[in-house]
């Protein structure tokens, strides 16, 4: 499976959908995590803590809401993100339906 974790761009938003350490249990299990630039940074995570973890690291959105089969945010997406979306695509996060 193919899985992204893309940055948090809501205002005041710093938490992230995946820290290195699941990126590791999800690559260690044969799947590839792509994780968009300074997508932890909110949270004290640097692109190398990533990278370790065995993240591949993407630079534009369309790589990282193009690719992926499932996507794991933190906060619900924004309309931008959801058109750049798959209609296929799993999102997991939280995404505050009420």
């Amino acid at each position: 499976m193919h899985i992204g974790v893309p940055k948090e761009r809501r205002p005041f938003e710093f938490r992230v959908g995946l820290p290195p350490a699941g990126v590791n249990l999800f690559t260690k299990h044969g799947h590839t995590v792509y994780v968009e630039t300074e997508a932890g940074e909110g949270a004290g995570f640097t692109d190398d803590d990533y990278s370790a973890a065995g993240g591949q690291i993407v630079y534009n959105q369309d790589e990282i809401f193009g690719r992926p089969d499932l996507i794991m945010k933190f906060a619900r997406p924004l309309r931008d993100e959801i058109d750049m979306m798959r209609p296929e695509i799993c999102i997991t996060g939280f995404l505050h339906l009420a």
